[in-house]
């Protein structure tokens, strides 16, 4: 069994959500016939350095921009993971949120659990973080975990995924070119302590002085690279992930039958003992 997926490291338009879109539009049609998912990266609806402009670009998850997204799953058959800056409808808070839109014409959204507010991030200015539960995304018969960013730092987000039944982790970013070394050892790392595919798919351009590295990564279950995007430049990929592969990683490695609760409680333990 095997699932095609396209990394679109593709640059966005700072605060223009229609001209994303039709990014979104141009990226599927040169890859639907060869492609199962299309992911694009953090916050790429409007661009991740829209700044102050955020409180006013923010979609609820029926506006007719993410209609327009679910749209183009049912047109082109494929499934689509965006970035975007989810406006809650009930208390008018934002969040920094992952967007599937499925062929069938469904939705599912994470929204990010760990802000960054140092260096030259600012995100907790704008949103507030998740303190929910997670979900799965079922992608045409696969598990698939998802999460933005700096959660990629958060180990146990990983294993929460995997032992729900994930094989595959999605990590979509905004990471500049200073950032990027630590994503690049950290995707490699969740991929081997969890034996699961990792797909991470970084923005790429220059913002106000800021650049967005690109340097998109699909890293196996042991860990190994199996393809790596341009630095600075932007990039259309698709990649064959073997299912198979799975299994045999988690024969060679296994370390999720080796995990016990007891491991849990020590992390309990000493997250209670810092307070």
């Amino acid at each position: 069994m095997s699932l095609h997926i396209t990394l679109a490291q593709v640059k966005p338009v700072i605060a223009n959500p229609e001209k994303n879109i039709n990014k979104i539009k141009e990226s599927i049609e040169k890859v639907y016939d060869s492609s199962d998912l299309i992911i694009f990266p953090e916050l790429f609806l409007i661009g991740y350095y829209s700044k102050d402009l955020i409180y006013r670009l923010a979609e609820y998850v029926n506006s007719d921009r993410i209609k327009r997204i679910i749209r183009l799953a049912r047109e082109y058959n494929i499934n689509i993971v965006t970035g975007f800056a989810e406006r809650d409808s009930k208390y008018e808070i934002l969040y920094n949120s992952a967007l599937l839109a499925k062929p069938d014409g469904s939705i599912h959204v994470y929204r990010k659990m760990h802000l960054p507010d140092f260096s030259v991030f600012d995100e907790a200015r704008y949103f507030r973080r998740w303190d929910g539960d997670i979900e799965l995304w079922n992608i045409n018969g696969f598990d698939v975990g998802t999460m933005i960013c700096y959660d990629i730092f958060f180990p146990e987000i990983s294993r929460a995924y995997t032992y729900r039944g994930a094989k595959i982790l999605i990590g979509i970013s905004a990471t500049p070119d200073f950032s990027m070394p630590f994503f690049h050892k950290l995707i490699e790392a969740r991929a081997i302590e969890n034996t699961v595919y990792f797909i991470w798919v970084n923005s790429v351009g220059t913002f106000d002085g800021l650049g967005f590295a690109g340097g998109s990564r699909v890293i196996a279950p042991l860990g190994s690279v199996l393809y790596e995007g341009p630095m600075m430049k932007e990039d259309l990929k698709t990649v064959e992930l073997d299912l198979h592969e799975i299994r045999v990683a988690r024969e060679k490695r296994p370390v999720l039958k080796d995990m016990s609760l007891a491991d849990v409680e020590l992390i309990k333990k000493g997250f209670l003992a810092k307070k």
